[in-house]
């Protein structure tokens, strides 16, 4: 048999094994990325990959249809698109509420679940661009649905690719005059066949070039939701799209020796610059940006050059069934390989070696094998399922009901759970910080709530940098006014500074925000102006914090509070709380909820406050500032607590920010320190 009668056979059959290489690649650079970020650091352009997989494929589809008799069916795409994806989608997902319950600590359960739930409603990719550019979850752990944030955007994709080209085919024929406004395509019609392809391509290259300038312009403003977004992901679906525009693309039709040559150098080309990426990008590279140009012209260098024939030619490889099969299994490894790989160290109490990792590829690649013979070819070629348009939906909307009500029963049952405790807290005495643990009393606020218990601490806080924003509290027209500056250090010590001038009656006006440790840089929300707005609001004090591991240059934030000070603005500076490591909160995450267990978590005071110097402190010594140090009341020589009392401590790691239930209990202790400096009406 010729080296050409297989490819022959391939395009006529519509059966593309180099494709099937292409997705084993890719999937391929993504796990080697995901447990190896260091050998192949831009292994995550497996997913570019795959987007203009898809969109070459489902155009070429859509196309195709649309060309029919009988025109394009959408809801038997949507069917056929729900059938082939959600079933086994569904099924990882409920795993992976099972997972996170079962060995994620408590503390992660609120962030995994709400994602679950955006992943099974198909919008876990705009629920990671929100969090990517809010600042109170810069910390957060990734969350085990998080590789679903491209399936989120494909799914999109779905749904808004087939009515653009429906409304391409409707303007064509609606233009065309005559027998082109029949309902029915006449394949006997070229100019209107011609028609057709001529919107459709104007249809996805807008698409292309506004979503590329969107790529660009966003991966410059705003990174984090540049990746994440659908609208500067566009582009790369579209570029697949195009490609199915060119004709014979990929498929052999007796090509002269010049033709293979051509199309050989191209696919050898596209390697090069596939491969190339995944190991030339890094995490620190823009991205998508002009960088994921790169690995989508490689992807539609290969698509169009097809399964060249010949052993010089790199779609040789496809004639490797074990290759193939990984391709033919893609689907099911990217789907099963995250939820291992994240709780894989909580399983094992430690890190992942090259045992681990060798063992959850094994593990990944056995799951996606059993899928695929027990999930999707049975909801995807199952007769029982494909009898009817409507029946193609049903196990997609069931899959998606039992996802969502599991989820949501379990966050319900972390609200009530969560009210019961307050409303045994609210009937104890009010808490001191020199409680002693009360073992059968639960932790405040519970181990699940320790993430969001922040009170009024970014009411006013621009998580962005973008906008000034400011609050006030107490009593208005009080003639005792006093104002709290800084990054979010001295935001999380506003709970403890309300509660004191709601109990004195004074004003309090906040001027915090990201990077405002140093109020004149231009990453501060309120520069300059905030500078003269403190300087002129007349405030009897002025308290200044910050985070002793601040990425502010110290030389800046001295200038800052220098400018304060020259400015004539009563200043005293607090010094920064005790910085918590990861392995200090996992102590308490660790303990179960239990109080007694939790009570003998601490930090030595050597990683509390050696390892990161306060330089607060150092700013109260060199400028000559008075100081307000509560460290008395979280350290003692045993170490540093992380839980007093009943009450955590921090909200996170390593951003070390207080909880609003133990900021609020400072009150006291900061209203002693400001009396005995004298800086208070009740003192002077």
């Amino acid at each position: 048999m010729s080296a050409q009668a297989p490819s022959r056979k391939a395009a006529k059959s519509g059966f593309r094994p180099e494709i099937q290489v292409l997705r084993a690649i890719a999937v391929g650079v993504v796990v080697v990325y995901h447990l190896w970020p260091g050998r192949l650091p831009g292994g995550f352009i497996g997913v570019d990959v795959f987007f203009v997989i898809s969109g070459y494929l489902i155009t070429a589809h859509l196309l195709r249809s649309s060309m029919r008799p009988g025109g394009l069916s959408l809801f038997s795409f949507w069917g056929n698109r729900a059938r082939r994806l959600l079933p086994l989608a569904s099924v990882v997902l409920i795993v992976s509420v099972g997972l996170v319950l079962a060995f994620l600590p408590q503390s992660e359960w609120r962030a995994n679940l709400r994602n679950i739930i955006a992943a099974a409603l198909y919008v876990e990719n705009w629920s990671l661009a929100s969090s990517s550019v809010n600042y109170l979850e810069q910390d957060q752990q990734a969350v085990i649905s998080q590789h679903f944030w491209s399936l989120s955007a494909e799914e999109q994709f779905y749904i808004v690719w087939p009515l653009l080209l429906l409304l391409a085919v409707f303007v064509a024929r609606r233009t065309h005059g005559g027998v082109g406004r029949r309902s029915t395509f006449d394949p006997a019609d070229a100019r209107l066949a011609t028609r057709i392809r001529l919107f459709g391509l104007a249809a996805i290259g807008s698409v292309f070039v506004l979503s590329l300038l969107a790529s660009l312009w966003l991966t410059h403003a705003e990174p984090g939701l540049a990746y994440f977004a659908t609208t500067t992901r566009a582009w790369e679906f579209a570029a697949g799209g195009l490609l199915a525009f060119v004709p014979h693309a990929g498929f052999e039709t007796g090509p002269p020796r010049r033709a293979l040559v051509v199309r050989t150098a191209a696919a050898w080309v596209s390697v090069v610059l596939i491969f190339g990426s995944a190991f030339l990008i890094t995490d620190t590279t823009p991205f998508p940006g002009t960088a994921a140009v790169v690995p989508v012209l490689g992807t539609c260098l290969f698509l169009w050059a097809g399964n060249v024939p010949g052993p010089l030619s790199p779609a040789a490889i496809s004639r490797i069934r074990p290759l193939t099969y990984l391709g033919d299994i893609s689907y099911g490894i990217y789907l099963w390989h995250w939820p291992l790989i994240i709780v894989a160290p909580f399983v094992l109490d430690s890190q992942l070696d090259t045992f681990g990792r060798l063992a959850v590829i094994a593990l990944t690649i056995g799951l996606a094998a059993i899928s695929k013979i027990a999930i999707e070819d049975p909801f995807r070629f199952g007769a029982m399922w494909r009898v009817t348009v409507r029946r193609s939906f049903y196990p997609a909307a069931v899959g998606m009901l039992a996802v969502t009500a599991l989820t949501g029963s379990v966050i319900v049952g972390m609200d009530q759970s969560s009210a019961a405790a307050a409303r045994q807290q609210a009937a104890m005495p009010a808490p001191s910080i020199a409680a002693t643990t009360a073992p059968e009393t639960p932790l405040t606020p519970l181990v699940t709530d320790r993430k969001q218990d922040f009170g009024v601490m970014y009411d006013c806080f621009d998580m962005a940098g973008k906008q000034p924003l400011s609050c006030e509290y107490g009593t208005p027209d009080s003639e005792f006014s006093i104002a709290i500056a800084g990054d979010s250090h001295a935001a999380h010590l506003i709970p403890a500074v309300k509660s004191l001038v709601e109990q004195r009656g004074w004003r309090l006006t906040t001027y915090v925000g990201m990077s405002c440790d140093d109020g004149l840089r231009d990453s501060c929300a309120g520069s300059p102006d905030w500078l003269g707005s403190i300087a002129a609001g007349d405030y009897d004090l002025v308290l200044y914090s910050a985070f002793r591991n601040s990425a502010t240059p110290a030389d800046d934030r001295v200038a800052y509070v220098a400018a304060l000070r020259d400015a004539g603005v009563p200043l005293v500076l607090i010094a920064d709380v005790p910085f918590n490591p990861a392995v200090s909160q996992e102590c308490v995450d660790n303990s179960g909820g239990s109080a007694a267990v939790a009570a003998s978590c601490a930090t030595s005071p050597t990683d509390a406050l050696g390892v990161f110097p306060d330089i607060v402190t150092d700013i109260s010594t060199e400028l000559g500032i008075p100081l307000v140090d509560l460290t008395s009341n979280f350290c003692d020589d045993s170490g540093c607590k992380v839980v007093l009392g009943n009450v955590v401590v921090y909200q996170d790691t390593p951003g070390s920010h207080l909880t609003n239930t133990l900021s609020t209990m400072l009150a006291a202790p900061l209203g002693e320190a400001l009396d005995a400096m004298r800086v208070t009406p009740t003192s002077r």
